[in-house]
């Protein structure tokens, strides 16, 4: 049975696609991505650290197609993190800074 809608009904979209991170600091991310992203959206991206699981909230802050037209689709997206997790922060810094505790050239 359908029933008619009338008026605005907002509904939420969920799709999950792996994306590759390209860069990464404590306050963003670039990744690459199959599907796009609307600019200024609010998106949710799970990263994986030491096997856990973190959502993020981010605010997408750019979305470009890099792939010609023709060949599979690949887009760059700039999202900015909402109040990441701590263990995220933590990890990040640690990529910067190396196991010996210096920065590295990343």
């Amino acid at each position: 049975m359908r029933l008619e809608v009338v008026g605005a009904l907002w509904g939420t979209l969920e799709l999950s696609e792996m994306a590759s991170v390209l860069n990464i600091s404590a306050t963003g991310a670039l990744i690459e991505s199959p599907v796009p992203a609307v600019p200024d959206s609010t998106q949710s991206v799970l990263f994986f650290v030491d096997d856990e699981e973190l959502k993020v909230e981010t605010h997408v802050r750019h979305s470009r197609r890099v792939v010609p037209e023709g060949d599979p689709p690949q887009y760059l997206i700039g999202i900015e993190f909402v109040s990441p997790p701590s263990r995220l922060v933590h990890s990040i810094e640690q990529l910067v800074l190396g196991p010996g505790g210096e920065s590295a050239d990343l």
